[in-house]
């Protein structure tokens, strides 16, 4: 098992053993119930043939199909996806949804790849993981490096293998293709709902509203919108180039054209240029890591000049660096509740598919932002509750759902009836 699964499920078991929670879900949970390492074929625009490495770990189904996005990346490996799909169980499990946790994930250069060799690998993905997809088993969705395209892909060559039109195999569809409309979104509305919601309780004042983002895909992108909107200032975007900096508050349609022009948030007009791990120590009262986990370390902890963390990354914040911020007073609105807007709307989105019945994108924002405020209050209550930061609180939350779904099957019972 590697170390970063081995840290997620210590802080699960950590805020289980706080909660109250019987060890027997403990057990459980130790191990993933199945994982599938597979080697995908593909064939580049010049004939040759190229194998790239494939998982897809469903860990656990106690509360129903397993959900968890596809992320095609090159740093994508084994302990990676996993710990993903064990996030994912607790993210569902927090939420209130009837979701067990997986992931799936390819170790490639994605983004470097034709579009009729995405296509090609893709399609060869599908079909190798063809008999794990499944409306009632396991229902990927998009994360790094996939989206609404490859979503249709996979739901396509999974209906030909089975000789069925199942919108509600996949979500994150293109809208055309059984999607909706808000699921883009939702990632980053969903954590600023989480922001709005738990503001005061992460100890920001009325004039505490100057934001810091790191990473400008999907979910960072939309974050910044939304605040800006309702008022907070964003002073500092980063990517993988550089950080734009902007004390007085950046132009977002600017970092938008510039990203859509092929560039960096740090070619848009009037920005301050700064390298791209200078956005987690800028002056802001709120750091949001939105790119890739393991940002935050015990090396740079200290270094944060932020009142407060909102994680929209999976991981941002590496279980060292939790004691550090914790001894200096910066609360964390951890990524199970703040990036679990996704899957709220892929489960609205799964839901449409099987019944035929789709919302109107006002339907879904109200029925988002209802959940999230909900599930954000139960956090705050849980923390209240067992004396903990919100991190602790949102596993001690999901760890009291999954162990009531072991125990409503006896399994505590018949383990030993330990209680």
């Amino acid at each position: 098992m590697g170390d970063q699964l081995s840290g997620a499920r210590q802080r699960l078991f950590d805020a289980a053993e706080r909660a109250g929670v019987a060890p027997d879900l403990f057990e459980s949970l130790k191990y993933p119930k199945e994982t599938l390492a597979a080697s995908i074929p593909l064939r580049r625009d010049d004939g040759r043939l190229e194998m790239v490495k494939a998982w897809r770990c469903r860990y656990d189904d106690m509360l129903g199909p397993t959900k968890g996005g596809l992320r095609f990346h090159p740093s994508t490996n084994a302990d990676e996806v996993q710990t993903l799909a064990f996030w994912m169980m607790v993210k569902c499990a927090l939420m209130h949804l009837p979701f067990g946790g997986g992931k799936g994930g390819m170790s490639v250069d994605y983004k470097s790849l034709s579009i009729g060799e995405k296509e090609r690998l893709v399609r060869a993905f599908a079909e190798r993981y063809a008999h794990i997809f499944g409306p009632g088993r396991d229902v990927p969705a998009p994360d790094v490096g996939t989206g609404p395209m490859e979503m249709s892909w996979i739901a396509e060559a999974w209906g030909w293998m089975n000789h069925r039109h199942s919108p509600d195999v996949i979500t994150g569809k293109p809208p055309v293709d059984g999607g909706l409309d808000g699921r883009t979104p939702a990632t980053g509305r969903g954590a600023f709902l989480a922001l709005d919601e738990l503001r005061e309780a992460l100890g920001l004042g009325e004039d505490d509203r100057r934001i810091a983002v790191q990473g400008y895909g999907s979910g960072g992108k939309w974050f910044a919108r939304f605040a800006q909107e309702a008022g907070w200032t964003i002073v500092a975007v980063a990517d993988s180039s550089g950080t734009a900096f902007d004390g007085d508050g950046l132009d977002l349609d600017a970092l938008d054209k510039a990203k859509n022009d092929g560039g960096s948030v740090t070619d848009a007009d009037g920005v301050e240029t700064l390298d791209s791990d200078a956005v987690l120590t800028v002056e802001a009262d709120v750091l949001v890591p939105a790119a890739l986990g393991g940002a935050v370390t015990e090396d740079n902890a200290a270094d944060l000049q932020c009142k407060a963390i909102v994680e929209i990354a999976n991981g941002p914040v590496l279980p060292e660096a939790d004691d550090i911020l914790r001894q200096r007073g910066i609360k964390v609105a951890p990524d199970v509740l703040a990036n679990a807007g996704g899957v709220f709307v892929s489960w609205l989105e799964w839901v449409a598919g099987r019944s035929g019945d789709f919302p109107t994108n006002d339907q879904v924002n109200d029925r988002l932002e209802t959940r999230m405020r909900d599930r954000a209050a139960a956090v705050r209550d849980m923390a209240d509750e067992i004396d903990s930061d919100f991190r602790t609180a949102a596993y001690a939350v999901a760890a009291r759902r999954l162990n009531a779904a072991l125990e409503a099957r006896g399994a505590c019972e018949h383990n030993g009836g330990n209680r």
